[in-house]
């Protein structure tokens, strides 16, 4: 039983997965929270955060088209020395290493989730929220230190490898995805905005990923819309796409810049104060 309209719930998740998608902060964690105070359970509120990364997909692939293409294009000879072929191996292996890692951990969040009473999942959130603001901190630091030099080419197979399973990690409610692939970037001696580019170039097949794995793992995702109805979900993906396609740039550049550790931060300390108010009713 939700304690919004639908629509206005709808439009509010759809803002914040256009914007919060291209920040180091965990977009599927805020659609969680939104839905999870809306009055869902946390997991259904955890799958809709999932399945919201869909309408962010259509932006990520618009923007960065020619990456993709001069991938698709490394096809001809995938183990060729140019920057297409370098490219698609970079893809393939992180995203390989993403789904090893990735599934699993969304099993495991979607079932503790779901057996989880409301303030102990809000709590769990929380406690994610706040590694994240920690990894965010490190982030931070590396991104000022690796400001004006560092590495620029494409990652290697290690390197892939490494991106890849971090992002997997950020499966969990909590975790920023961006944060988890900055982050080994930077501790490999890439440059800001080198290590930001390669991590959102891996939003692409990430964030398509993310919308599927709900539908086809136990079809967690069939039941997730049932609850919310397709009217719902449909208006928030809508509304993502636009605000995406809107935003992706100007954020992207903020991104950079933005402390965004204080935010998880002080976003983590309000849902762990919101779960201990809840289990003290």
């Amino acid at each position: 039983m939700t304690f919004v309209s639908p629509i206005a719930l709808a439009v509010l998740a759809g803002i914040v997965q256009g914007v919060v998608e291209w920040l180091p902060v965990s977009s599927k964690t805020m659609i969680t929270l939104i839905f999870a105070a809306a009055g869902y359970s946390f997991g259904t509120a955890y799958v809709l955060g999932l399945l919201a990364n869909m309408g962010s997909f259509a932006a990520a692939l618009w923007y960065f088209r020619r990456d993709i293409i001069g991938a698709l294009r490394g096809l001809r000879q995938p183990w060729a020395d140019t920057d297409g072929a370098k490219t698609l191996r970079y893809l393939v292996l992180a995203t390989l290493a993403t789904g090893a890692v990735g599934i699993p951990a969304y099993e495991l969040a979607k079932h503790v989730l779901s057996a989880a009473t409301g303030a102990v999942a809000m709590f769990a959130i929380g406690g994610m929220l706040l590694v994240t603001s920690v990894i965010n901190t490190r982030r931070e630091r590396l991104a000022r230190a690796a400001a004006h030099e560092g590495k620029h080419e494409v990652p290697g197979t290690v390197g892939s490898l490494v991106v890849g399973a971090c992002q997997g990690i950020a499966a969990l409610p909590g975790v920023s995805r961006s944060a988890m692939t900055v982050t080994p970037l930077l501790l490999r001696g890439y440059d800001a905005k080198a290590a930001l580019r390669f991590s959102f170039l891996l939003d692409v097949p990430a964030l398509l990923g993310a919308g599927l794995v709900p539908l086809v793992v136990e079809h967690g995702g069939s039941r997730a819309m049932s609850s919310v109805g397709p009217g719902l979900l449909v208006a928030l993906l809508a509304v993502s796409v636009v605000v995406s396609f809107l935003t992706i740039d100007a954020v992207l550049r903020v991104a950079a810049r933005l402390r965004s550790s204080i935010i998880t931060l002080v976003i983590g300390l309000l849902t762990i104060a919101s779960a201990l108010a809840f289990g003290l009713r």
